[in-house]
């Protein structure tokens, strides 16, 4: 099979969120040994998530705004005290709300790690792949683009909140630029397994709007404090593993 031949083989047709959550699920099912590197990534994600949520929280709680609060309001059991404590936890609660999805998103970027090892085993399931040596040289660079990357994905959150006051226009822009870069996650992964540059800018170009297309379902629980946070993680690792099985599954068929 020549180039032009597995390019014209692997564009994929009306892919949605649903579509590629449903063929992560069959993934899981099909291939020997998925679920424990899925697994032992998620628990990476989470520790990372709950530990920079913690700390982060603690240090804004006891060294910047506690201290504040107390110099502004003052202590003891007075009126202006009680107005104090609403205050401060009013303020906190906002904060810890923004501290925690930036922190998810931080956690997320990380896990680009642990995506390139589930997007090679399920490429192995359908077809021999070269195997890389290990260069040191190689591996902290990507490392400096993933912390980067992951840094980005940090302040982000941040950005949007300030998008999303945009009348009338601002929250269905921060949907659809939340779509746009979960969705990204599972292309890129991907096409960075690739050896042959060509076919991978070639796909890049043909795949320009499926971020938006299997980003949307992340993106949703975006909107869902705490409870879909929690959850985000695991849809994201599922569509990384059923966008990588359909195009693969699509070169054999």
């Amino acid at each position: 099979m020549n180039e032009a031949e597995t390019i014209s083989k692997v564009k994929l047709q009306k892919t949605q969120a649903l579509t590629v959550f449903r063929a992560g699920q069959q993934a899981f099912a099909e291939i020997e040994g998925l679920r424990g590197i899925v697994l032992r990534g998620l628990f990476l994600n989470y520790l990372i998530f709950f530990a920079a949520t913690i700390i982060l929280n603690g240090l804004f709680y006891f060294q910047l705004l506690a201290p504040f609060i107390d110099w502004l309001f003052g202590g003891g059991d007075g009126f202006w005290a009680s107005v104090g404590t609403v205050v401060l936890w009013s303020i906190q609660l906002t904060v810890a709300a923004v501290i925690s999805l930036a922190a998810l998103r931080f956690s997320v970027e990380l896990m680009s790690l642990w995506y390139q090892s589930i997007v090679n085993r399920i490429i192995k399931n359908f077809r021999e792949i070269e195997e890389t040596t290990f260069s040191l040289k190689d591996w902290l660079a990507e490392l400096k683009y993933i912390l980067q990357e992951a840094l980005k994905a940090f302040l982000f959150p941040l950005l949007l909140l300030f998008v999303g006051l945009v009348p009338v226009v601002g929250l269905p822009l921060v949907f659809l630029l939340e779509s746009h870069l979960l969705g990204r996650q599972s292309v890129v992964v991907y096409l960075e397994s690739l050896t042959n540059p060509e076919e991978a800018a070639e796909l890049r170009r043909n795949w320009r709007w499926v971020p938006i297309r299997i980003g949307w379902l992340p993106a949703m629980l975006t909107f869902i404090p705490f409870a879909g946070w929690i959850f985000l993680p695991l849809v994201l690792t599922y569509e990384v593993v059923g966008f990588t099985y359909l195009v693969e599954k699509s070169r054999t068929s």
